[in-house]
């Protein structure tokens, strides 16, 4: 028995429907992951922002300890003369 034009009319139907169905989930996926993509963007932005005035810190401290021990090398310098 082959199948009416009836029948292959309802299945495209049906297709259609799950297509349409398909294309309206994956927009609403793609628009979930495009925001996720923003807010971690943002995200790698602070820390990169961070990560710099972290190294700036540690470039001052290093300085600043230098400096220190510089002073220190002064003293014990002067106090073995």
């Amino acid at each position: 028995m082959t199948p009416s034009a009836v029948d292959r009319f309802s299945e495209l139907e049906a297709r259609i429907i799950r297509t349409v169905e398909l294309v309206k989930s994956t927009r609403s996926e793609k628009a979930a992951v495009e925001k996720e993509l923003a807010l971690t963007r943002k995200s790698v932005e602070r820390l990169e922002r961070e990560i710099e005035e972290l190294k700036q810190e540690r470039e001052l401290v290093k300085n600043r300890v230098e400096s220190l021990l510089d002073n220190l090398s002064e003293i014990t310098e002067e106090s073995v003369v």
